[in-house]
């Protein structure tokens, strides 16, 4: 049973390419020889969840034959809710539909704020700066707060939240967005379940606009760097429908502190594209950080 009162913990952004958690877990035992576990907590893009208690012994055992496979079913793994880790990244984010497109880059100036710098074009090209702050709200509930300058226009309100229940088989979302004095107002929730029949997610979401509503459904292909989506939107009644398909490419640029992606979609519109999602922090997705960060190559 690791111990937990001599413990030191190293925090690790999972967007690093490195073998830097090995190299941090030996030189913490070759500097501090009185310890007998370490925690490692593994972060995704400046925020964390689970942490693995790693023993001293363990750990030499695994390193000797270069094996950390049984390190992982000896390691105790640890919720200690959502929490904010130290974030200096850098994002870029493309968008395209069918009737305009988007690029968004933001920065973090504060552990959970960002900012940045948008263009965006639909009926016209308009710029502008954006502001966006996460807020935990529960262990395994996250919201996000922004606002949207465009030049000459009205500013716009944008709220995400997203919860995770609590076997951790489904997420909750929900989006709001507003322009400033007008009637424009979005408002998109909906449930994604996961891993059905370990092949995909199925996402069932309503939309509002205007005081329309209408229904859509998905599922997602992929893995952590690309994923496909096909599904049914504008659904009204069962002859009233419209198929459509979004293709989302991530980590491009694989480097460390710098999210990038590129999202094409068939929707006419880009809204509702980014929705806020927890399912990389689900004790499930442990053993994928795991396998991709201790190695002893």
């Amino acid at each position: 049973m690791p111990m937990f009162v001599n413990a030191n913990e190293i925090s690790y952004g999972s967007n690093d390419y490195s073998n830097l958690s090995i190299e941090n877990i030996n030189q913490f035992f070759l500097q501090n020889s009185q310890k007998k576990n370490v925690i490692w907590t593994p972060t995704i893009k400046g925020k964390s969840r689970y942490s693995f208690s790693i023993p001293k012994d363990a750990y030499y055992i695994s390193k000797k034959h270069t094996d950390a496979s049984d390190l992982f079913y000896l390691s105790k793994q640890i919720d200690s809710g959502l929490k904010f880790q130290s974030n200096k990244s850098k994002n870029i984010d493309i968008i395209i539909s069918e009737n305009n497109s988007d690029l968004i880059l933001s920065q973090s100036i504060l552990y959970n704020i960002s900012a940045g710098l948008f263009l965006k074009d639909k009926e016209k090209t308009s710029f502008g700066v954006n502001l966006n702050k996460d807020l935990i709200i529960s262990k395994n509930a996250l919201g996000n707060f922004g606002v949207e300058q465009p030049k000459d226009e009205y500013m716009v309100f944008n709220a995400k939240f997203v919860k995770l229940s609590n076997n951790e088989s489904s997420e909750f979302y929900g989006n709001i967005n507003h322009e400033f004095k007008s009637n424009h107002l979005n408002v998109d929730i909906g449930k994604t379940w996961f891993d059905i029949a370990n092949k995909f997610d199925l996402t069932l979401g309503i939309h509002e606009q205007s005081k329309k509503v209408e229904s859509e459904v998905y599922a997602t292909f992929g893995d952590e760097n690309m994923k496909f989506q096909v599904g049914l939107n504008q659904i009204k009644n069962n002859s009233n429908m419209n198929m459509f398909f979004n293709l989302k490419f991530e980590n491009i640029l694989k480097k460390e502190n710098f999210e990038s992606s590129i999202m094409i979609t068939s929707k006419e519109s880009t809204s509702g594209s980014r929705n806020l999602s927890l399912k990389n922090f689900r004790r499930k997705n442990l053993d994928k950080l795991w396998k991709k960060h201790m190695n002893y190559n």
